[in-house]
Order: C-alpha cells, then structure tokens, then sequence
C-alpha cells in the first residue's frame, strides 16, 4: 500500500467486542476479485434502526508490523449504507490482508470479519472481450476496456504456418489493430494472452479463425451471384417448364369421355304419410259448430223445406 493512502487512512485500534451483545453482526462477508478489481460485499442487517451504517476496515503485514497491529479505515467506505465495498485502492501489496465490516445502528455497533484472509494474488484474470472483422485483406481487432495493470500480447498467424507469427502488445488506447494479408490470403488465426505483471500472471483466449478470400475467389463469387441474377428472370419459365412437364392424357379418356357433362340422379320413393291434428277440448267444440254450419249452408233450400 502506497504512504499517500496510509497519511490518509489514520490506524486505530479494533475493539470487536463493543455492542456485539445487544447488535447482530453483519453476515456472509465475501470479496470478489476480478481483474485486480476487489469488491467486498455482506448481507444487510437485520435490526430495527432509524439510521444505519457500514464501516470497512482492513489490517495487513504493513499494519502488523509496522503500525502494531493497527486496522485501517477504507478511503471510500465509512459509514455508508449499501452493503458493498470496492477495495481495489487499498489493497494495494502483494500480503495477506484481514478486512472487517462494522455496523453502526442508532449508537450501537457491532463486527462482522471476513471468513479467510485475502490476497491480490488470488484475483481472476480474464482476458477482455475480443471482436474480430474482416473487409478486404483488413482484420480490424478490437477489445473491451483494458483493465490497469494488464497487458494484452495479441498474436496473429496463417494457418499451417505457426511458426510465422505476428505479435501486437497493447496497453492502452485505443484496443484497435488492423492486419493487412494481402500478400497472405487463406485462413488465418488469432489468439489473445492477458498478462498482470505486478503479480505475474497469465490468461490465454480461446483461438478465433477467420477465411480472407483471395481477388481471384472474390471475381468468381461476384461472377456467380451476377449470373444468378440474369438467370433468375430470363430463364424461370424454361426452368419451371422443364422441372413440372405436364404428363398428356391417354387417349382412351380423350375419345370416349363424353362431351357434355353426365348428371347422375336417383328416385327416391317415400312413403305415405298422415299428419294428425290435435286439438284443446275447448277448441274441439268450436271445430264441431264451425263444421255445423259450414254444411247447413252447403244444403239447398228444396232440401231443407222437403225435410
């Protein structure tokens, strides 16, 4: 750790034992380390207070030894209220470092500590995320950002030709190279290795293959999609008469099918039937004297003065 954060941070004694009976203790602390960047996280704590706060302290060889036994407050992480710390600026040596979490709520405070010392050492190196495009005879590679203290060998060969490998190294600004094969077509392969000097370690990319045509292959692949397109209008309805030829009738359905279209009915014989007609008592009676009637003035006159 540099002296400018030391002159900053002022060491103190750590009194674990202060409010730890009346306030629970912050839980499940645990750092991630990628890329040299160290982010300490917990879970919130479950307490009824008004105002709560986190503080982070961390305690490392230089402390130990040099300070007698002293913790030092984080720069960027003193009574704060999300659960969260990023150590990337004070752990800043190659030692084992002891860091822990206190909770203040309403006067009380309590301490939490990291299950397991920590060191830089152990961060996961990864290798940035790696873009390649080919235009022409160009392969434009491109990166993400460019983690501080890394840096990125990006190799480029023929394929079939390891031996010949062209080597860029980036360290900053801008993560852009461009390859020119003219002079060398076919397929060719790229391979990228993150390298973290100050604490000598390595990480290699998978390797990514990319073709880059030749002029004579690019001219014939124009040529072909050109006389595509010419073929396509001019030569569709060879091409459909020759793919669905149309099979000629037999004669024998030629001459003998008649030459108006024959209409097939059937008879279709039904029986007799009577239809009834029911009546309400009430009605019956008024049928018999509408009947009554009707036939007395059907009888002729001779008739009824005969009788």
């Amino acid at each position: 750790m540099s002296h400018r954060l030391k002159s900053r941070n002022k060491p103190k004694r750590l009194n674990m034992s202060l409010g730890v009976a009346l306030l629970p203790t912050p839980q499940n602390i645990s750092i991630q380390s990628v890329n040299m960047r160290h982010l300490l996280k917990w879970r919130p704590l479950e307490a009824d207070c008004e105002t709560l706060y986190y503080s982070v302290m961390f305690q490392g060889e230089f402390e130990i030894h040099m300070l007698n036994g002293s913790w030092v407050d984080a720069y960027n992480c003193q009574k704060i209220i999300k659960t969260e710390c990023d150590l990337t600026l004070d752990l800043g040596s190659d030692s084992d470092y002891s860091i822990s979490v206190q909770a203040l709520c309403d006067g009380q405070t309590s301490w939490g500590r990291l299950p397991m010392t920590f060191n830089r050492k152990d961060t996961l190196l990864e290798v940035p995320n790696m873009t390649v495009d080919v235009t022409g005879s160009m392969i434009q590679v491109g990166f993400s950002e460019i983690f501080p203290y890394t840096t990125i060998n990006l190799s480029v060969w023929r394929e079939g030709d390891e031996h010949n490998v062209s080597t860029q190294v980036i360290k900053a600004r801008p993560y852009l190279l461009f390859f020119d094969t003219k002079q060398n077509r076919g397929r060719h392969c790229l391979k990228a290795e993150a390298f973290l000097e100050t604490i000598n370690k390595t990480s290699i990319s998978k390797t990514r293959c990319v073709y880059i045509f030749s002029d004579a292959t690019i001219a014939v692949i124009i040529a072909m999609a050109l006389a595509l397109g010419w073929m396509a209008p001019h030569c569709g309805a060879w091409l459909r008469q020759g793919m669905c030829h149309k099979e000629v009738l037999p004669k024998a359905l030629i001459e003998e099918w008649p030459g108006t279209t024959p209409t097939l009915f059937s008879e279709i014989l039904l029986e007799s039937t009577h239809s009834d007609l029911v009546l309400h008592p009430l009605e019956v009676q008024d049928r018999k004297s509408e009947m009554k009637a009707t036939c007395t003035a059907n009888i002729p006159a001779e008739a009824i003065l005969s009788s």
